[in-house]
């Protein structure tokens, strides 16, 4: 039996301070991206290929977010004149981004090294669909997720790595009598997490960082 290896995603990586224009009446501006007590300022082309790794909007958002989707999505912004692998390497080089396949060891050390940090507010479920859980402003709903995403998210306050929360998490509802895999074991409950979280970062409901 051949097993089918889980596809490389691309992640971003740091939290998004705006776009700064440093000159009045001026077309030069530079978008700032904080990495741990870093921020980065970076020029177009680098920006966009770090913003389109947030993932999109639209039928692309349905695909693993890997290279070749990616490729896709910068196409109709990113000029001939540009390469996208390069800029890809030079985000990666500088920590602005990540490569995990899900399901992998790598995902978990990946997992150990990162955390996420919680952007909107939690909004709980509702009666007509107790099975989701909304993320957003009040009475303005940005995203439903389900529970164990939820619970991932309302803690990233703690700063604990993303590994832990996940372990936590597991942990609780294994001592709670729970039986389902994706919610009493940390490993499956990283990959699904993994493979959702463009969903959230699209939607800036949260951002990736390194731990300090």
């Amino acid at each position: 039996m051949t097993t089918v290896a889980p596809p490389t995603l691309l992640l971003p990586i740091g939290q998004f301070f705006g776009t700064f224009h440093p000159v009045v009446g001026s077309a030069e501006r530079y978008h700032r991206v904080r990495l741990r007590d870093e921020v980065w300022e970076l020029e177009d082309p680098r920006f966009l290929v770090w913003a389109l790794l947030h993932g999109v909007v639209g039928p692309l958002a349905e695909r693993p977010w890997t290279f070749e989707t990616l490729r896709e999505a910068a196409a109709e912004h990113l000029g001939p004149e540009h390469d996208l692998a390069a800029l890809l390497a030079d985000l990666d080089g500088a920590g602005l981004a990540a490569r995990v396949a899900p399901g992998s060891d790598e995902a978990i050390g990946f997992a150990r090294r990162h955390r996420i940090g919680a952007r909107m507010l939690g909004l709980g479920n509702s009666a007509d669909e107790p099975w989701l859980y909304a993320i957003g402003f009040f009475d303005h709903p940005v995203i439903k997720v389900t529970r164990t995403v939820y619970d991932l998210w309302e803690r990233c306050p703690s700063g604990e790595s993303l590994w832990d929360l996940c372990a936590a998490l597991a942990a609780e509802e294994r001592q709670a009598g729970g039986t389902e895999p994706d919610l009493i074991d940390p490993e499956v409950m990283l990959a699904g997490f993994l493979t959702t979280v463009h969903s959230l970062l699209v939607s800036s409901a949260l951002y990736l960082e390194p731990m300090p």
